[in-house]
């Protein structure tokens, strides 16, 4: 990293520094004016999520092509034994950046099981996820049933599980082990198109999540199968709004969201060309290794800026708001400084 003023080699040292005092205190979010942390990724009003149970048959043949086409980002919750999907599958789905989740070993209802057998669910299930999908990590995990587990045995796992209690889970769920979720399809309360809008506006006006549970689709044999023609209305629908709802898996919604209210931001150095600032958190970064989205004011005099981080082009945007110009642009926590620069002016609509 390279200041705009002073010793190059000295300031890395003091970021570093700085960095490793704020992880081993174990501070709470901190945001030095006038940066802004979003509640969601890109300032958008809400977070969904689609999830995906007991790997049926068309959510491959199906599904996945939909979401595929508009770049939108599902979680597939599977049984590494009772399963109708193999490997292939999922090795295939994960490669497209979907997420592969834990849907237990054998689908058991967790109320009939002792502690000893539900920690065999959770861990041969990861262990066998893991071993098979090499691409990503395990982190999450839904209950069979719905029936939620030994909250202390699945957060050592687990970053977070998702239940379906049908309804909007705030900005920070109040259980990262019991995520609320909306059953799809005639066995659920989200069946048509108005449905799935309906509940994703409550979210967006509530700055919320959104979660949708769905197993079937037409007649595969899964749960509650939600007909292909009103999935592709939803998938159309969301991927026609994406400035306004953020689609995106499950676990990468857990990490955002524990990732913004972890993170620290500290300005280092600013000059009339640049700022330099660190962005760190307390989180283990094998996991937690989204980027968050933060803003700040531009100067008067600056037309526009870019932004790096660990000497990196990040990409970032510019947007106007009550006469003032603020660039927006998204970090990953702890990965070595962050620089703005004052740049010319990008074209209209340009995204750096």
């Amino acid at each position: 990293m390279k200041t705009q003023s002073g010793n190059p080699k000295r300031a890395q040292l003091i970021v570093i520094a700085t960095i490793m005092a704020l992880v081993c205190a174990g501070r709470a979010s901190s945001i030095a004016p006038p940066y802004e942390v979003a509640t969601w990724h890109g300032f958008r009003p809400g977070a969904v999520s689609f999830t995906f149970d007991d790997s049926c048959s068309n959510q491959f043949a199906l599904a996945l092509p939909m979401f595929n086409e508009k770049g939108l980002k599902v979680t597939l919750f599977s049984c590494t034994e009772v399963m109708f999907a193999g490997w292939p599958q999922l090795r295939r789905a994960a490669a497209q950046g979907h997420e592969i989740g834990s849907h237990t070993v054998t689908h058991s209802n967790f109320s009939t099981l002792s502690d000893a057998q539900q920690l065999a669910e959770l861990t041969n299930s990861l262990i066998a996820i893991n071993s098979n999908v090499t691409n990503q990590k395990c982190v999450t995990l839904a209950y069979p049933f719905c029936v939620e587990g030994q909250d202390s045995l699945v957060a050592q796992y687990y970053i977070g599980a998702r239940g379906c209690s049908g309804q909007i889970s705030p900005k920070t769920p109040g259980n990262f082990m019991n995520i609320s979720s909306y059953v799809c399809g005639p066995e659920g309360s989200i069946q048509t198109l108005e449905n799935f809008t309906n509940a994703a506006n409550n979210a967006a006006v509530s700055s919320g999540w959104c979660v949708y549970l769905i197993h079937g689709i037409e007649q595969d044999g899964g749960y509650s199968p939600l007909p292909s023609a009103t999935l592709q209305q939803c998938v159309d629908f969301f991927g026609a709004n994406q400035d306004r709802f953020w689609v995106q898996t499950f676990g990468n919604v857990v990490r955002y969201v524990k990732e913004r209210n972890a993170v620290v931001v500290t300005d280092f150095s600013t000059s009339s060309n640049a700022f330099v600032l660190s962005v760190t958190d307390n989180l283990d970064d094998a996991v937690y290794n989204f980027p968050v989205t933060l803003r700040r004011p531009l100067p008067a005099d600056w037309s526009g800026a870019v932004v790096s981080q660990n000497g990196a082009p990040v990409k970032s945007t510019i947007a106007r708001e009550n006469s003032t110009n603020y660039i927006i642009f998204d970090v990953v926590p702890n990965d070595w400084g962050v620089t703005i620069t004052k740049a010319a002016a990008p074209a209209p609509g340009a995204r750096p």
